[in-house]
This record gives C-alpha cells, structure tokens and sequence, in this order.
C-alpha cells in the first residue's frame, strides 16, 4: 500500500465518522427533530392510556420498552402526578 492509498483510506475512515455523528450535514437538526416527535408520541399514547386507565409504571414502562424512570419523566412533562406508583391526574 502506498501512501497516498493510506491517506485516501484513512481519509474516508475519518469522512465515515464525521459523517455518521453529523459534522457535514444538517443530521444534528434532524436528530432533534426526530427525538421531538418521538417524545410527542410518547406524551399522546401516554395520555390515551391513562384516559383508559392503564395507570401503572412498571406497566407502562413494559408496553413503551423504556425505564419506569423515563415513564416518570414523560409523565411529569404531561402533567400528571404520581403516586405509589401510579399516574395520576391532576
């Protein structure tokens, strides 16, 4: 291998990692804005499971496949309140 072939590859090696963490593109911008939604549709099917009285955490966090501490977390960013482990209104 010659070096101009070595920096030709190492080059690309390090234009891969650049791009993949989303130093030459918007990628930043759309990361957010894909967690954004994701985050809006955690909080409505939140909500339409509290309204359906499904108001467990440990539950919750099962059917989201996420920690009952992010389940907390969603939850207190909606509003609701929690007690003894459960979701409250209010």
């Amino acid at each position: 291998m010659t070096i101009e072939d070595y920096t030709k590859q190492s080059n690309a090696s390090a234009n891969k990692r650049a791009m993949a963490s989303g130093k030459f593109t918007n990628r930043f911008n759309s990361k957010a804005y894909a967690d954004r939604q994701k985050t809006a549709e955690r909080k409505r099917r939140l909500r339409t499971l509290v309204h359906s009285n499904i108001t467990d955490i440990s539950t919750l966090a099962q059917y989201f496949g996420i920690s009952p501490a992010t389940i907390r977390k969603l939850a207190y960013s909606v509003g609701y309140r929690i007690s003894n482990g459960y979701i409250v209104e209010g």
